[in-house]
């Protein structure tokens, strides 16, 4: 996952230099505010302080907001996938609010930032283990968008939970601390 992250960051470095940018300031002929909604594809990574390793695989995403100009929007984000094995299933999860900052570089590109809260929660079913683990934390990310349509747009982003996660029902363990990482592939719809 560091690997991909880290070809996530590149790409965003990459397409933030000046032969990508707009001299251009006024963008006043799109307007980028207004609500947006969408989907997305990701490959989930979840990993503990409490245990070696981590485990991952590929989930889904539902994602939506408000941006109120070309810089500053509010976002929640929904991420799931099961990361378990053929003997249980293991499913991680979080359910992010954040403001998001914006930089654009021209009518098509633009990068953005995300730091808020995260409401996060492990499920696991097996035949030796059935505990939920849940709790609340705080979350941070980074994307690229590309407008490919006035309303439709993509976007490649990574976005980072950790938490410290009670425990129900588990005698001998308390709490986790839990970090899950999701890279996504979107595409959204802006009203």
């Amino acid at each position: 996952m560091y690997k991909i992250s880290l070809l996530a960051t590149t790409l965003c470095a990459v397409l933030a230099t000046p032969a990508f940018a707009n001299t251009d300031t006024n963008l006043s002929t799109s307007d980028d505010s207004g609500f947006y909604i969408g989907g997305a594809i990701n490959k989930t990574e979840l990993s503990s302080d409490d245990a070696s390793g981590s485990v991952d695989a590929t989930g889904f995403g539902i994602y939506g907001g408000y941006q109120f100009n070309n810089w500053f929007g509010l976002e929640s984000n929904f991420f799931a996938a099961d990361v378990g094995d053929d003997y249980e299933d293991v499913v991680a999860g979080a359910l992010t609010f954040t403001p998001t900052f914006t930089a654009r570089f021209n009518e098509t590109f633009s990068v953005f930032a995300k730091v808020g809260v995260a409401s996060m929660a492990v499920v696991v079913d097996g035949y030796y283990d059935d505990f939920t683990a849940s709790g609340i934390g705080f979350t941070y990310g980074i994307g690229l968008n590309a407008a490919l349509t006035e309303n439709l747009n993509l976007r490649l982003s990574y976005d980072m939970s950790k938490g410290d996660l009670d425990i129900d029902e588990y005698g001998y363990v308390n709490d986790i601390d839990a970090e899950i990482e999701q890279l996504a592939l979107g595409l959204h719809y802006q009203f």
